[in-house]
């Protein structure tokens, strides 16, 4: 196991443990686990029995009460109604400010339980353990929790840092193809914005990663926590702009999930936002034709699936952009690339480009 403790700039200090097979995670972190009076572990309905093993395994019931607490399945589970059966839940349980709350599942489940966390009592100490490749490489660190609104993803949420983040990747031993594939997206997005070295650890692993080799997996995880949580120690709360090259793709893709009604997974719905960014990227004359043909290959060797899900409403997919959390009072703000490594911020594309970004998205 491989831990270390990051500082945010509310000046908290937020612990990280990644690896594979570990156990008693509370033995091994008894500072925060002995103060807590009560402990909650929150999952989805839908997890196997395999990972409800494996989570007890990391939290094994000891002298602190431990209760449990299902959620419904995938992005169901992301909305207010759910966040208050889940405190209304720790309410009638007695949980108090000295509780503790465990989500472990995929990113629906870690998103909706530490937005619980963030405003039962005020804020309650939480710690998220993604147990998918798309959660353990994004989704379930950083600390932004969220649930959907009207058909649009994240738009009411809160900033809470989970007390510890556990990336475990024996987790990931029992994932189908499908969902591998659906993580690369994100682990594309990495090698795309990040530096040098994390791109060629990203690109050397990715083909046996998304074959489900625990190795490759193993490193993926850990350099893209290790990028995603020096940025948000930097940027917490996406005020500086350090933090929100991790949009890149997100702007298209939320939009692209909204019109899938939920049937297109998060990480292939990124995989096509980026194509979307790529092509803007482009046509806006930010990134030259030898660039454009080495990241779009890329995107390539992911073999997606046709996108048979997702309705082709142009003036949904505009709405839907121009709505986005990101556009800060703009007509549609989205991340694009000069160059690998080279992200950066731009407004208000115009609806011809849209238009083929759209296009190009739906290949």
């Amino acid at each position: 196991m491989k831990s270390f403790n990051f500082k945010v700039s509310t000046s908290r200090t937020v612990k990280a443990a990644l690896g594979r097979d570990m156990d008693n995670i509370p033995a091994q972190f008894q500072a925060l686990f002995s103060g807590a009076d009560k402990i909650c572990l929150v999952t989805g309905s839908d997890a196997p029995p395999s990972l409800r093993a494996r989570a007890l395994r990391l939290f094994p019931e000891g002298r602190t009460s431990q209760f449990y607490f299902w959620l419904p399945p995938s992005e169901k589970a992301k909305t207010l109604e759910e966040a208050g059966r889940l405190c209304a839940f720790l309410f009638d349980h007695g949980f108090s400010r000295n509780s503790l709350i465990v989500a472990a599942g995929g990113g629906a489940v870690t998103d909706l339980a530490g937005f619980a966390a963030s405003i039962y009592m005020r804020g309650v100490n939480w710690v998220s353990v993604p147990t998918t490749f798309l959660g353990q490489i994004d989704a379930g660190l950083g600390g932004k929790t969220a649930v959907n609104l009207g058909g649009a993803k994240n738009i009411a949420g809160t900033f809470h840092q989970p007390a510890l983040a556990v990336c475990d990747t024996a987790f990931l031993d029992s994932l189908p193809h499908a969902e591998l594939r659906s993580g690369a997206g994100e682990l594309v997005k990495y090698a795309m914005i990040g530096p040098a070295a994390l791109r060629a650890t990203l690109l050397k692993h990715l083909p046996k990663a998304v074959s489900g080799d625990k190795t490759a997996l193993t490193a993926c995880v850990s350099a893209c926590a290790e990028y995603k949580l020096k940025l948000v120690a930097k940027d917490e709360r996406d005020e500086t702009g350090l933090r929100e090259v991790l949009n890149f793709g997100h702007t298209a893709g939320h939009a692209l999930e909204a019109l899938a009604g939920g049937r297109l997974p998060h990480g292939e719905a990124v995989a096509r936002g980026i194509r979307a960014a790529l092509v803007i990227s482009r046509e806006t004359r930010c990134l030259d034709a030898a660039n454009f043909k080495k990241l779009y290959a890329m995107l390539d060797s992911l073999r997606l699936p046709p996108a048979r899900h997702v309705r082709r409403d142009l003036a949904r997919f505009t709405a839907l952009v121009s709505k986005d959390k990101k556009a800060r009072g703009a007509g549609n703000r989205f991340i694009l690339l000069e160059g690998p490594g080279r992200p950066f911020p731009a407004e208000n594309i115009k609806p011809a480009l849209l238009k083929k970004a759209f296009a190009e998205a739906l290949k």
